[in-house]
């Protein structure tokens, strides 16, 4: 089903930590604000970014609580649910719809093998079990389950809480998602760097981590790209395209991210196991090209 609610650009935010492993909530708050007053439509809390799976179902909901204390009403707030299986994801979804989010962006079903009908079935039952919105998370580079486009189209036209699909598979996957899900749903972004391209090409927005430094500048990609300008569009995300392939660089996210983050002078916490800073390399990166857009800390 078509929601408008949620379109343009979706920050996945950070979780910050204090030393015993409690949320800091007076951290998150502070980059929700950020990333809010840059201008972005739509923060997701406890998703991948957010260390979804290294948390506890306590961690979990605090940050959910703080991030909803820091968009203070002004965006639509969204929790990842990334649990490989049914109960716990019915259980997680339950509490995140008491915390405060307004839609949940769910992975399928990974580790065991599942049908496509399976997969169908999954979701149809999380639908029962909360009254919010549902927005498949298809990423089969990371969990190898892929929720194919026919799928997703049926999902989006027979149960009326599916109303998207953040798309993380290849090119030709994603393009196909937008042709068959049409007006019954929304196709977002999965890529930071692909961002403009596919909302060229159809896609209602993108869950994009990089707007956790850049919110900004990725909103105003969004309303170039939605605008039909191709060129300026493009011109944006090149003049950041080094510091983005940073903050994913060393394949430990979102520990680039965080240390991005901290370079710009936001609070960042402690690290959380397994998450540590990135290696020297990434950092002097990271340190170069925030110098070069003028966004170090003063």
């Amino acid at each position: 089903m078509r929601n408008e609610k949620f379109d343009g650009v979706m920050t996945a935010l950070c979780t910050m930590y204090n030393r015993d492993g409690s949320v800091n909530a007076d951290m998150v708050k502070a980059h929700t604000n950020f990333c809010v007053e840059g201008g972005v439509s739509t923060v997701l809390a406890s998703a991948g970014s957010g260390q979804y799976v290294n948390m506890t179902a306590k961690q979990r909901e605090d940050t959910i609580k703080a991030v909803v204390a820091g968009a203070a009403g002004r965006v639509p707030v969204l929790a990842g649910i990334l649990d490989p299986g049914l109960g716990q994801a019915l259980e997680n979804a339950k509490r995140a719809e008491a915390a405060g989010a307004e839609a949940l962006v769910v992975l399928p079903p990974y580790y065991v093998t599942v049908t496509q009908e399976g997969i169908y079935d999954y979701y149809a039952e999380l639908s029962q079990a909360v009254s919010i919105p549902i927005i498949v998370y298809n990423y089969p580079g990371r969990i190898l389950t892929n929720v194919q486009p026919e799928t997703l189209a049926r999902m989006m036209r027979e149960i009326p809480s599916i109303i998207g699909v953040k798309e993380c598979s290849d090119y030709s996957q994603f393009l196909n998602a937008v042709r068959l899900i049409g007006d019954d749903g929304a196709v977002f972004s999965g890529s930071d760097l692909a961002f403009a391209d596919q909302v060229l090409a159809g896609a209602k927005g993108g869950v994009i981590a990089a707007s956790c430094v850049l919110p900004s500048q990725y909103a105003e990609i969004y309303r170039l790209a939605k605008a039909g300008d191709t060129k300026a569009a493009h011109e944006l995300i090149f003049k950041y395209f080094a510091l983005v392939k940073g903050l994913f660089g060393n394949g430990m996210h979102p520990s680039p991210l965080k240390y991005a983050m901290s370079l710009m002078g936001q609070e960042i916490g402690e690290w959380l196991t397994p998450v540590r800073e990135p290696d020297e390399a990434t950092k002097e990166l990271l340190r170069t090209e925030l110098e070069r857009h003028g966004m170090l800390a003063r």
